[in-house]
């Protein structure tokens, strides 16, 4: 971390401890376990998706979404609550990524299984958990000689096209916005495309990537 981004997050935690004093003792308690405890709590969520989603009404799609999103954000809040509180840990590190996968899954497939048309194809499906499964396997490959693959800038720009195509999908009606008529679906479409052949074009840069490492 760099002199500036400690010094902002010094500033963050004097500012808060000066107007409410006691979170500071709830903060040294607690605080480096709240982001493995956003983890769970974004796990634990998958469940109440699937479940909301089961119903295929418009009006279960919309709580579905603003749980997706309310997930979504604990996924950076959990984040940045362990760079402030320096509480990177080997559990968070294996189970954040691993509860992003299982709620975009659960969210593809109830998208992919719904009984009113339109819907999600399976063969967009397949192609984009296939990537996700390869890449996930060749980095732990990579990850047991030691070598730590990040995530590179198309896979980030992937995934948040990725989120964005969900959160469409999963309004799904039109709605009309600003005197605009939107079809959420027609546009979430879109954007899982856009996400799709980012995710294939990643997935192939990946692959020459860790080859020329094992090689």
């Amino acid at each position: 971390m760099s002199t500036t981004q400690l010094n902002l997050k010094n500033k963050i935690k004097s500012f808060f401890f000066r107007h409410f004093p006691k979170l500071e003792s709830f903060s040294n308690k607690y605080g480096k376990h709240l982001p493995n405890i956003l983890t769970a709590l974004r796990i634990l969520a998958v469940p109440v998706f699937v479940l909301l989603l089961i119903d295929p009404s418009p009006q279960m799609g919309v709580w579905a979404m603003i749980l997706f999103v309310v997930a979504s954000f604990t996924d950076w809040l959990d984040g940045y609550l362990a760079r402030l509180y320096s509480a990177q840990s080997i559990l968070g590190t294996l189970l954040d990524p691993l509860a992003d996968k299982i709620l975009v899954m659960a969210a593809l497939v109830m998208l992919c299984s719904s009984p009113i048309e339109p819907n999600v194809p399976a063969w967009i499906v397949v192609i984009l958990l296939s990537r996700e499964f390869i890449v996930t396997g060749l980095r732990s490959l990579a990850a047991i000689k030691g070598i730590v693959v990040p995530a590179s800038d198309l896979a980030k720009h992937k995934t948040a096209w990725m989120f964005i195509a969900i959160i469409c999908l999963l309004v799904k009606e039109p709605y009309a916005l600003f005197d605009t008529l939107i079809d959420f679906h027609f546009s979430g479409m879109i954007f899982l495309w856009i996400s799709m052949i980012l995710s294939v074009y990643s997935g192939v840069s990946y692959g020459i990537q860790l080859r020329k490492l094992f090689s």
